[in-house]
């Protein structure tokens, strides 16, 4: 028998999502079937990420590529490809992916299909979260929240409006399980270390909220260590508000569920978990945002594919009621032990032999506080302060797999102790075109601010005032859904004259304003349309306060011209 042919008879299994579940069930899968099975990981990003240390990158206690191992060096043995999953088709057992620069379109065969795609974020029940929040669900995350807190110090060092600096060092982390709680903890730890190179900044000026709806943070944990946890956090300056929820967010803070309102520019969700967008589209039985499986994680209703970690809703029991604790938990420690266990279920089925129930037990939970300090639940054993935060460290310095990654996080661990912080700001650019959520009040903008971008009115009503000191004259203009105000980065780049208030809770699409200008200009009918709108709204150049049109007065944005033959 030749070498195709015995490549031939290899079953071919496809695992999608490189997280925790998903990296263990290949590394499993290789080991047991080497030589019977072809294992191939299929993940958006060539790495892998430690998420339980995401909140140390973001407080700079250790380097970004300390928290993420290359797949490739993780899974030698494994064929990885960096794609994104577009689809599954059951029935002619294929995944389809999309993968290179000019994301072209693979099908992938199979014989069976691991489902290790962790889990979406859902925000949208509260308006303005999804579009005015930071979230910690993977590296880029951490590094934007590093940046953006950073950059909070940054201006609020510099500015001379109080109301603008009370915002500003106003930091709100939505949420208190164990991502809430880490993140806080380490957020006010960067901002403390940081504090006396910002000279204009005091402690007493830091304003710190960790909000939970339920009665009390670390609901996980038992209620002596939670309220250990509480007093830590409040020794640090820290306000626990629990019992409270958050009924609206925008760009100037959060509105909550008992009235208040918190003025803010840092603004932190860790709830909200939701399915992967593709799971959703899959069609297969969900439950809680999560697939259904039997106890040996086959997904219910399809022969060959198998789901685990994050996305699976794995039973611990044959008879599970309507209660989270009889199913496998969301953790880190779960999802490695389900990818071992469901690689030698698919042995056992290759092998014709009989597969194994899911069954573990949680070795306990641990949570860090920051300050040297954490809470601890291991085997039973209760444990806080000092002693529990050295066993935190310990355990997940051992959970990182590779020594390369243990001795790159304990190396910067040991120098973050003794180092000044890493201040440097990375700034990273904003989305072209986004939501922006203002409750009744607020100010768009005002006099005097640099003209930014082109906006749209989705819901809610806006008001424009321009007033000319100089000859008297006045304009006012109410904009409603469908309307749009800030034309005149189609002619300069300059200062604004009006002043845009909200006269009611409403949203805007912002367009910046190089993206906008080009679109226009791409379009010859757009560029008369806005012309003749200028004109028309304003009454015309002649008026001291009108912008003049698109041709009278082309600024530095008009001249823009693209250049696609430099550009391909």
């Amino acid at each position: 028998m030749t070498g195709k042919e015995k490549s031939d008879k290899k079953k071919k299994v496809l695992v999608l999502g490189g997280g925790f579940g998903g990296v263990f069930a290949a590394k499993s899968l290789e080991k047991f079937g080497r030589g019977t099975v072809e294992v191939e990981l299929i993940n958006n990003n060539n790495y892998f990420v430690f998420q339980p240390l995401l909140a140390e990158v973001a407080s700079s206690s250790i380097n970004s590529s300390d928290a993420v191992v290359p797949l490739r060096q993780l899974l030698t043995r494994v064929q990885v490809r960096q794609a994104r999953v577009m689809g599954i088709d059951f029935k002619k057992k294929s995944v389809i992916v999309m993968q290179g620069s000019r994301m072209t379109p693979v099908e992938l065969k199979y014989d069976e299909v691991v489902l290790a795609l962790g889990t979406g974020v859902d925000l949208e029940r509260i308006p303005g979260m999804a579009d005015h929040a930071l979230t910690m669900k993977d590296l880029t995350d951490a590094h934007m929240l590093r940046t953006h807190v950073i950059g909070c110090l940054e201006t609020a060092d510099v500015t001379t409006e109080r109301v603008v600096k009370e915002q500003l060092l106003t930091f709100i982390v939505v949420g208190a399980g164990f991502s809430g709680v880490e993140t806080v903890a380490e957020m006010r730890q960067l901002i403390r270390r940081a504090l006396p190179y910002y000279h204009n900044i005091s402690v007493d000026e830091i304003r710190t909220y960790l909000i939970e709806y339920a009665p009390r943070i670390l609901p996980t944990f038992p209620a002596d260590l939670a309220t250990y946890a509480t007093q830590q956090l409040k020794k640090q300056g820290i306000e626990v508000l629990t019992g409270v929820g958050t009924k609206s967010a925008t760009s100037t803070g959060v509105a909550l569920t008992n009235g208040a309102t918190l003025n803010a520019s840092t603004v932190v969700a860790t709830i909200g978990n939701g399915p992967h967008p593709l799971v959703e589209m899959l069609g297969l039985d969900l439950h809680w945002g999560r697939i259904v499986t039997d106890r040996f994680m086959r997904v219910q209703g399809h022969d060959h594919v198998w789901a685990l970690g994050d996305a699976a809703l794995i039973p611990l029991s044959d008879n599970p009621q309507e209660d989270p604790a009889d199913y496998a938990t969301q953790t880190a420690q779960f999802a490695v032990r389900e990818g071992y266990q469901l690689a030698a279920n698919i042995m056992a089925k290759l092998k014709g032999e009989k597969l194994k129930p899911f069954a573990y037990t949680s070795k306990g939970s641990l949570a860090s506080l920051g300050m040297s300090k954490a809470v601890a639940d291991v085997y039973g054993i209760k444990l806080s302060g000092l002693l529990a935060w050295l066993l935190w460290r310990g355990f997940y310095l051992s959970f990182l797999p590779g020594f390369a990654a243990k001795f790159r996080v304990g190396v910067n661990w040991l120098l973050n102790a003794i180092m000044p912080p890493n201040l440097v700001q990375l700034r990273m650019r904003p989305p072209a075109t986004r939501y922006i959520h203002f409750w009744k009040g607020d100010r768009v903008f005002e006099p005097g601010m640099l003209i930014d971008g082109f906006y749209t009115v989705i819901h809610g009503a806006f008001r424009l005032t321009i007033d000319n000191p100089d000859t008297g004259e006045h304009f006012e203009k109410v904009f409603g859904p469908g309307e749009h105000f800030g034309e005149r980065v189609l002619v300069k780049s300059e200062l604004r004259t009006g002043l845009v208030e909200a006269l009611e809770d409403g949203l805007l699409l912002f367009i910046a304003q190089k993206d906008f200008t080009r679109f226009a200009r791409a379009f010859p009918f757009l560029d008369k349309y806005f012309t003749d709108y200028i004109e028309k709204t304003f009454g015309g150049p002649e008026k001291a306060f009108a912008p003049g049109s698109t041709n009278q007065r082309p600024g530095k944005a008009a001249e823009e011209k693209p250049e696609l033959a430099k550009t391909r």
